[in-house]
């Protein structure tokens, strides 16, 4: 308040005008807290929506892989298996599981 809105400054040599110039400053500052309060508000919705934009939310298919390198990672846990020999045979059986799953076996999204 001293340095921005001038609190102080006033050279009066009346009582009545110092305390109307202090009002004054004080009037300025609550104005200028209220506008700033209200401009630059944020709500937690919209902070939210500023955290969660950059994500990536898992695709149907990529929900489906995971579920299927678990239950293959299990399996191959219940027979004393590797997984990597089982998880190929189980794609390579099928040709319908080749063709789908083939792009995340490039991109190396396994367990």
């Amino acid at each position: 308040m001293k340095s921005l809105l001038n609190l102080g400054k006033c050279q009066a040599r009346n009582f009545t005008e110092q305390i109307a110039s202090i009002s004054l400053c004080a009037m300025q500052y609550n104005i200028l807290g209220y506008v700033k309060r209200f401009d630059s508000y944020e709500t937690i919705g919209g902070l939210f929506a500023d955290t969660t934009s950059g994500t990536k939310e898992l695709s149907i298919v990529d929900k489906i892989w995971l579920l299927i390198i678990e239950v293959i990672s299990s399996i191959a846990e219940q027979i004393s298996a590797d997984y990597d020999e089982l998880m190929t045979s189980a794609i390579n059986g099928s040709n319908h599981l080749k063709v789908l799953f083939e792009p995340y076996l490039k991109n190396g999204m396994t367990a």
